[in-house]
């Protein structure tokens, strides 16, 4: 059973759980590449060049870089698997770390703003960080490198709607100057004389019914 999972409250539910991209391994992978690259040198210099001093240095770098990719990779893994990014029905939960634990909280109705930070790379590959601004002592929650950040962004709006929370107002604002600007038309087009007593008032009520 995963952290979120044995720290739910009764009538608390999981709605999204966000994962790390693939992008997280970027360490192991620049690794592997520069591995490959002195492995391809090895090659060259043992066969084409017939250097054997020159192909047992690089074919040593190969080797040390792939353990070193390798090792990256698992470290990776491990944290994967361990860090937990949760959204419920009543809160946004961030766990990292194994045996250091670091646990954030953030309760729907105090969060403030979500902001999702996306370059044109991240926006292609489809990753990003996700930051909550909160009413807590911590004030600002960050996910970093998460995949499909929007659809973990757009879960918290959805609770935070649902809660009527401070989320749920800056949602709903711009309806408000919407309205005032047509009952300003509306008492423009009456004091003008296009509007009779009747409509006026019928149209008032329906615009008010419509907030």
């Amino acid at each position: 059973m995963s952290y979120a999972e044995k720290n739910l409250a009764p009538g608390e539910s999981i709605v999204y759980r966000a994962r790390y991209h693939w992008i997280y391994y970027r360490t192991a992978l620049a690794l592997l590449l520069v591995s490959a690259v002195f492995a391809l040198w090895w090659r060259i210099a043992g066969s084409t060049l017939e250097s054997p001093g020159s192909s047992a240095i690089f074919g040593n770098l190969a080797l040390l870089l792939l353990g070193a990719s390798v090792v990256a990779f698992l470290v990776r893994r491990i944290r994967n698997t361990a860090d937990e990014f949760v959204v419920t029905n009543r809160r946004v939960m961030r766990k990292v770390g194994i045996f250091a634990r670091e646990a954030e909280h953030a309760p729907i109705e105090k969060i403030q703003d979500v902001t999702l930070d996306q370059g044109m790379t991240a926006r292609l590959l489809g990753y990003g960080t996700v930051i909550l601004e909160t009413a807590s002592e911590r004030g600002r929650i960050v996910f970093p490198d998460i995949a499909r950040p929007d659809a973990f962004r757009n879960a918290i709006w959805g609770q935070s709607t649902a809660a009527g929370s401070p989320a749920a107002a800056v949602l709903t604002a711009p309806a408000a100057p919407a309205a005032a600007q047509r009952l300003a038309e509306l008492e423009d087009l009456r004091t003008r004389g296009l509007l009779s007593t009747e409509e006026y008032a019928r149209k008032r009520e329906e615009i008010l019914k419509a907030l």
